[in-house]
């Protein structure tokens, strides 16, 4: 197939492409990935040898081209229909047809189409033609009274339809598919920015077909006479066959042609399609160059890092990621296992297709606001790497205060019993018992995914000698084996129930509640805690808990009415509170 033989059609939110291996037809789905639908498809013109004949073989290829449409139409509207119940006449035909009520819906479809087009376009404007036959012009000027009615009809209807939102999106792939086939045919890459510059009006449109077909049947309609309203339109009808032929030559000689005349007969088609077309923004160019890739068997070049790490940034940065360029370097460099200095050296380096679909599978978790380190699966803490996934809180800077503190009071040598209780992906215990090499610590936390997660830190780390998990609504569980620590600590979840759904998206959406929740004041784990670790505190042991911002003098209070003494409050770099440590004597 020459490239000057490729062509295609807009449907909903997408483009179908006919080449040489084959129609392709590309939908952007609602979740902005690009489905593409190959078929080997025949024209009936190729199939059947004798319907190929010139001036004959036009109406053939109009009818295949509409059933082909209609179809493509069909699977483009599957990917957006609402659920709704079948109607009774829509069971009935599948009870009595099976696989085949969609192929007699279609044709019911067409018929309808076709009689809503003669009544529209042909009786319409010589009913309207007949009212000049009292003025005694002869049958030409009536023809051509009749043309110009059917010309004004045409465009008043194409004007009103480009106005509507979902028409004029379709009238915006219209212009993607004639763009990227200029492209094809002036033999440049197919990529958007290639594709973009080059103009939406094609001489082998639709639209060009539509007007040549209403100046052809000027010509032909005036030498029928002027007979009466139903002879007139009957001999229309008949002469369509005749019509669709004579174009359909005239339309393949336009694609071919580049001389004066061939300029002028195309003109009017070219200027209508400034309503049929329109300026097609980036997403729709993408989806017309993957239509026609797969049409003509085009495979894809495989990009290099410099171009994905381009291409991630835009796509995070468009959804407001702030850190977009270092998220879109260290989702790729996860993919590649290398680090970004690597990923800045070999920008030119190609990446596989597998690569590429996993990376940008990533971008797109991290587009919808994923945390970065819940995607990456590891997070750093006091400069140690932990594991971390969805259903554990991210441990912050700001807990790392807490740590520091309690580290202040352990000395080098000291072999004491250390709790971190609400552990979640065991954060603090764990770099307590890295930076303190005599101490035993227990991770205490009451679901499964903190248990995975801390257990797999633990590993990690290689601290099964010294750290270990219990399973545990808060303190039960060592309270009834009479359990005792010199240190119990905790971050808690601390944050009012009413303020929750005022947290930024990467944490109301994917962090768990749970670990957040604190109750209507976020005070209940505070007091929980301070209660029963009364029970599980040795004599003088210490408790110490991050709190929120505001909540430094309501939790020393909790303290202070179970008997805990010489509390102390400790601030962050904002100089907020932040930590809150007491001690209790037995």
């Amino acid at each position: 197939m020459k490239r000057c033989d490729v062509g295609g059609q807009a449907v909903i939110e997408g483009v179908m492409m006919r080449g040489s291996k084959g129609q392709a037809t590309a939908i952007r789905k609602s979740n902005g990935k690009i489905e593409v639908d190959i078929k080997k498809i025949v024209p009936i013109t190729k199939k059947y040898k004798i319907l190929n004949i010139p001036f004959i073989r036009g109406i053939f290829v109009l009818i295949d081209s509409l059933i082909t449409g209609v179809d493509t139409l069909n699977y483009s509207a599957s990917f957006f229909e609402e659920e709704e119940e079948e109607s009774k006449f829509e069971k009935w035909l599948k009870d009595k047809f099976g696989d085949k009520a969609n192929n007699l819906i279609m044709a019911g479809t067409m018929v309808m189409s076709f009689i809503i087009a003669i009544g529209l376009f042909i009786a319409v404007p010589t009913g309207i033609a007949s009212i000049f036959s009292i003025l005694n012009l002869n049958p030409i000027a009536l023809n051509l009274i009749e043309a110009v009615i059917r010309i004004m009809i045409l465009l008043g209807y194409m004007y009103v339809i480009s106005k509507m939102e979902d028409i004029y999106r379709v009238f915006q792939y219209h212009g993607a598919e004639h763009k990227t086939i200029f492209c094809y045919e002036a033999e440049e890459e197919l990529t958007v920015e290639n594709v973009r510059k080059f103009e939406r009006f094609h001489p082998r449109c639709g639209t060009n077909f539509l007007f040549l077909i209403m100046s052809v049947s000027i010509l032909i309609f005036s030498f029928t006479g002027w007979g009466g309203f139903f002879e007139r339109l009957v001999l229309r009808i008949v002469l369509i066959p005749i019509v669709s032929g004579i174009t359909y030559e005239l339309i393949r000689w336009l694609g071919r042609s580049e001389n004066f005349m061939s300029r002028i007969i195309a003109y009017p088609g070219l200027k209508l399609q400034e309503l049929t077309t329109k300026e097609p923004d980036d997403s729709q160019l993408e989806v017309a160059i993957e239509a026609l890739k797969k049409a003509e068997g085009i495979k894809d070049k495989n990009k290099n890092i410099g171009e994905l790490l381009e291409n991630g940034s835009k796509v995070l940065k468009d959804n407001d990621v702030d850190t977009y360029i270092l998220d879109a370097q260290l989702l790729l460099g996860m993919v590649l296992a290398k680090d970004k200095i690597y990923l800045i050296t070999n920008r030119d380096k190609e990446v596989s297709v597998k690569d590429e679909k996993e990376y940008l599978n990533l971008i797109e978790k991290r587009s919808k606001k994923m945390p970065i380190k819940y995607i990456l699966g590891e997070t750093e803490f006091m400069g140690i790497d932990l594991d971390v996934e969805e259903g554990v809180l991210i441990p912050r800077g700001d807990t790392e205060v807490l740590v520091e503190e309690v580290l202040s009071i352990i000395n080098e040598e000291d072999s004491l019993d250390v709790c971190d209780l609400c552990s979640g992906s065991g954060a603090i215990g764990i770099s307590l018992a890295i930076l303190r090499k005599n101490i035993k610590v227990d991770e205490i936390d009451n679901y499964d995914i903190p248990e995975k997660v801390t257990k797999s830190n633990i590993l990690k780390h290689a601290l099964e000698n010294r750290v270990k998990f219990i399973k545990s609504n808060l303190l039960r569980e060592v309270i009834k084996q009479e359990k005792k620590y010199d240190i119990i600590v905790s971050n808690p979840p601390y944050i009012k129930a009413s303020e929750i759904d005022n947290l930024m998206d990467d944490v109301k959406v994917y962090e768990p509640h749970i670990a957040l929740d604190g109750g209507e004041d976020g005070l209940v784990f505070y007091r929980k805690i301070i209660k029963e670790s009364k029970l599980a505190l040795k004599d003088n042991g210490l408790l110490a808990f991050e709190i929120g911002h505001d909540q430094g003098e309501s939790v020393k209070k909790l303290m202070e009415e179970e008997g805990f003494s010489n509390i102390r409050l400790v601030k962050d770099l904002a100089g907020l509170d932040r930590v809150l440590l007491g001690y209790f004597n037995c």
